[in-house]
This record gives structure tokens, C-alpha cells and sequence, in this order.
């Protein structure tokens, strides 16, 4: 049985990846992705096998990950930002169930929301989040969050 490891990238490039991200890219033997982000990897780690799915596929690109883990292949499922901020830790860890294997893994990586401010030349004493990605909550708990997000709280 391979090891299923979910490794959050960065937001985009190669210098804000991190050095566990980096060593598992290169330790493993597949790496699984939505193909924006599997191509922002290809060129550095180019004798590994890859496996896409186009967005709204998230289910299904989880599935092939666990399937390529369970036939004894060590397996990278790349995510942009953070493995967990709106990546796809979760949903391995729901559709794995009760299964105790494949062994999971999760590599944080640096959310995009932090290299933002950088990348405007800011610098951000404080930040709100709000998830926009479909399906992910129901528009009322979003409105919800984006109304008190403006509020102070201490």
C-alpha cells in the first residue's frame, strides 16, 4: 500500500513552495492535481506520472488518488495555497472513510491570501477571508460571514 500525501504548493511559483512541499514532490511517484496546478509543477519534477482532472472534477481527482495510493505507488495530490485552506485534505480524509489506509499525509503550504499584500507591495496588519469556491458553502453562510466580516472583534 503507497502512502497518499496532499501537498499545498504555494501560490504558484517555485520560491514560495515549501521545503517539505519540495521533498515530497520529489519522493513521490504520481503526482494527482487539477491540471492548472499539475502543470505549475510538470518541468521541475518531470519523471513522475501525472494524473488531471479538469475543475469541478474534485471528487473524481480525489478517487484517483486514493486508487494510485492503494496500488502501492507513493502519491502527491498538489493543491494551490494551502493543502487545507479550500484544498483538497478534506474531502481525501471523506472519501477515504474508515479506511485506515491508504496512509494520508497533509503539507501545508502558503496561502495565496498571505503572498497578496506582497505582491501589491502592502503589507497586511490584518486580513478576512471569505470562500467564494462553489459548492464549498451555501450562499447564505457566505453572505452571512461577509456581512459580520467587517466588524470589529476586540
Amino acid at each position: 500500500m503507497g502512502k497518499l500525501t496532499v501537498v499545498g504548493i504555494g501560490p504558484g511559483n517555485y520560491d514560495n513552495m515549501t521545503v517539505r512541499a519540495d521533498r515530497v514532490l520529489r519522493e513521490c511517484q504520481v503526482i494527482v492535481g487539477y491540471h492548472v496546478y499539475v502543470d505549475l509543477v510538470r518541468e521541475r519534477y518531470p519523471d513522475k506520472e501525472f494524473l488531471t482532472t479538469p475543475m469541478t472534477k474534485e471528487a473524481d481527482r480525489c478517487r484517483m488518488a486514493l486508487d494510485a495510493a492503494r496500488t502501492g505507488k507513493d502519491v502527491a495530490m498538489v493543491c494551490s495555497g494551502d493543502s487545507g485552506i479550500y484544498g483538497m485534505a478534506a474531502l481525501i480524509y471523506q472519501l477515504r472513510g474508515e479506511d485506515a489506509e491508504p496512509e494520508v499525509e497533509v503539507v501545508p503550504g502558503l496561502t495565496a491570501a498571505c503572498s497578496g499584500p506582497e505582491e501589491l507591495g502592502q503589507v497586511a496588519q490584518t486580513i478576512a477571508q471569505l470562500s467564494v469556491v462553489h459548492n464549498a458553502a451555501r450562499m447564505e453562510t457566505v453572505q452571512a460571514k461577509k456581512e459580520s466580516g467587517g466588524q470589529s472583534h476586540g
